[in-house]
């Protein structure tokens, strides 16, 4: 009974995540004009560009600190309901934050909040996303057992799981209504994964007061 209505909580979660991130539209017409054909075409280059800028921020993150990701990962893949539930909680915080911090513009003390605010947002959407990236490479190309990921050429390592992870997400993006749903669902993934894990150093978020020994 408990596991059924967890199982209901997170499709219904997983139901309001997708339409606030991607709302549901009418299936588009074939391009009539040429007009529309080159629209569509200029979308299509700015998602291959956006998912280019992803893959170099994915690498560089993932050589400078590989160690992290793979922390976040692993987190991920042992308890993504958390991962998810923290991130539709900080989602639904960031927006009602930014909409608090919006009326305090007026007063010049909302702007610098604001800005403070979009910064760590950005930072903990980039950085949770590429390590569902690294989750997304380690489900579907990790080896059994780690003898045979030894004797692997190829298909080892952080920066081989974030790559394959972001080519199977990104080729997903690139679906007209079901790319930016499922890329919506694991934005909120990977803010909970990064929350989850403090950006994968596991460090308290505020110094702990102790007192000094005599």
């Amino acid at each position: 009974m408990r596991k059924a209505i967890l199982i209901a909580l997170v499709v219904a979660a997983t139901v309001v995540t997708a339409l606030v991130a991607a709302p549901l539209f009418k299936t588009p017409a074939p391009p009539s004009t040429f007009s529309e054909a080159a629209s569509m075409m200029t979308r299509t280059a700015v998602s291959v560009s956006l998912l280019f800028v992803w893959i170099i921020a994915a690498v560089v993150v993932t050589l400078m600190s590989g160690r992290e990701v793979r922390y976040s990962s692993i987190e991920l893949r042992s308890s993504p309901l958390h991962c998810f539930a923290l991130g539709l909680v900080a989602v639904t915080s960031f927006v009602l934050t930014a909409i608090l911090f919006s009326y305090l513009i007026p007063y010049l003390v909302g702007i610098p909040l604001l800005v403070a605010l979009a910064v760590f947002a950005v930072l903990t959407k980039v950085y949770g996303t590429i390590a569902v990236f690294h989750a997304i490479g380690t489900i579907v190309a990790a080896a059994r057992s780690r003898d045979l990921m030894l004797r692997r050429r190829w298909l080892r390592g952080d920066l081989a799981m974030v790559v394959i992870g972001i080519l199977l997400l990104g080729a997903i993006r690139l679906i007209p209504i079901a790319g930016p749903i499922v890329w919506g669902i694991a934005s909120v993934f990977g803010v909970g994964t990064a929350l989850a894990t403090k950006f994968g150093r596991r460090e308290p978020w505020f110094l702990v007061w102790r007192a000094a020994e005599t």
